[in-house]
């Protein structure tokens, strides 16, 4: 007798489980889970951190097209007046100072969005500092002219 009384509570608690997980199906049924894009300021925090990580290819891979191209066109540029004992890389010219010393920003704040393109403002004990971005294919990339 107590077997049965067991394995009917277990089926209530099972019923009554499935009910309130319908429920809450139902209540959120129709609601979009959308997640919005990041915003420039999550650009420039990547930019930031990979920068203060020495990662010269994370950098590169947040400037936007027209800056990675006008950067290998420079090294193509350097390697000619240089004749073809070097030949520099458009990575080559990416240039990544320590950063041990410098305190990390305190504010990146997006100051100004028009269409497809950005400013940045990062702020720190040094002081402020602008960034322009440009929207690519949806995401934002540090666009240097």
């Amino acid at each position: 007798m107590a077997l049965a009384l067991t394995s009917r509570r277990r089926a209530l608690a099972a019923a009554a489980s499935a009910v309130a997980a319908m429920a809450l199906a139902a209540a959120v049924a129709g609601r979009g889970c959308s997640v919005s894009a990041p915003g420039p300021e999550a650009t420039v925090r990547s930019l930031v951190a990979a920068a203060r990580a020495g990662d010269r290819k994370a950098v590169w891979q947040l400037l936007s097209p027209d800056t990675q191209a006008r950067l290998e066109e420079k090294a193509r540029q350097a390697t000619e007046l240089v004749g073809s004992s070097t030949r520099y890389t458009a990575l080559d010219l990416v240039s990544i100072g320590s950063s041990q010393d410098v305190p990390p920003p305190a504010e990146i704040r997006t100051v100004e969005v028009r269409g497809d393109d950005a400013v940045g403002e990062i702020s720190g004990p040094t002081g402020k500092a602008r960034l322009a971005l440009r929207r690519v294919n949806g995401r934002w990339r540090v666009h240097l002219p």
